[in-house]
């Protein structure tokens, strides 16, 4: 924590008790940037029946405790070299509309905090900022901005080199076999309630517009889905139970986001 005398006030008097004040103030104050403060006050005779009156105020500059743990957490992934997991929200933003804006903005709140409780927690960024105006409005309300995580305002093949970038869309013609180290997993910022056939094959379409080489998960054999895409934080979670475990099955099948509402009545387990 960063440390700072940043006021005293003097006063003396002999009569009556107060004679003068003078008062220096740091500006930081003034524009309450200060998270806590030690206040302390010292009186003490001056001599001649005067008083003199001394006060510190000492400045702590602290974050709130969930905000250290994230950067912990962010700290530790980081320095591990582990997996990015890329939101591509500015190829989107445009195509969706309010009520799915709002409903991207609480998936990726759900994905910032899931992540943030792993075991083994990717470094996640939030990329195509620029062109994303709408998701980044409704992000405000899930405080966002204190979130510890990449901010990035061009796309995804503006951010990395395109060698490293693999744009998982569920009508890719490879599957995701593993994960290599290096690469930039990208997740379409996309919600589709409409769930209508004009947007199959959209993050492809994407990614392919950019040269970037797209793969599907594998899910043959394991779950049907009914719907164009699965959620977010859907495909997080199976990549990180696939991070820990190595297995697809077990990772597809222990993802909660596919037992819960709204995927539940979508998917079809085999």
């Amino acid at each position: 924590d960063a440390h700072a005398r940043v006021g005293e006030t003097c006063a003396r008097s002999s009569s009556p008790p107060w004679g003068y004040l003078s008062t220096i103030t740091s500006p930081s104050v003034l524009a309450g940037e200060a998270a806590a403060a030690r206040v302390s006050v010292r009186v003490q005779a001056a001599g001649s029946g005067a008083a003199e009156l001394r006060l510190f105020v000492c400045l702590r500059q602290r974050q709130p405790r969930r905000q250290r743990r994230a950067a912990a957490v962010a700290a530790s992934a980081e320095a591990a070299g582990r997996t990015v997991v890329a939101f591509d929200l500015g190829s989107y933003a445009s195509a969706m509309t309010d009520a799915e804006v709002g409903a991207m903005a609480r998936q990726l709140g759900l994905c910032y905090g899931y992540n943030r409780g792993l075991p083994q927690p990717f470094r996640l960024a939030l990329c195509g900022l620029r062109d994303a105006a709408p998701v980044a409005a409704r992000l405000e309300a899930h405080c966002w901005r204190s979130w510890v995580l990449g901010r990035h305002e061009e796309p995804p093949w503006g951010t990395w080199p395109a060698a490293s970038l693999v744009y998982l869309s569920a009508d890719a013609e490879a599957t995701l076999d593993r994960i290599e180290a290096g690469d930039v997993l990208v997740i379409g910022g996309v919600v589709d309630h409409a769930n209508v056939a004009s947007r199959v094959g959209l993050a492809r379409g994407v990614a392919e517009a950019h040269a970037v080489r797209t793969a599907r998960l594998p899910l043959d054999g394991i779950v049907s889905v009914r719907k164009t895409s699965l959620t977010c934080l859907a495909v997080l979670q199976i990549l990180a139970n696939f991070a820990e475990s190595g297995d697809w099955a077990a990772a597809v099948r222990e993802a909660p986001a596919l037992h819960c509402a709204p995927m539940r009545k979508y998917v079809v387990w085999h």
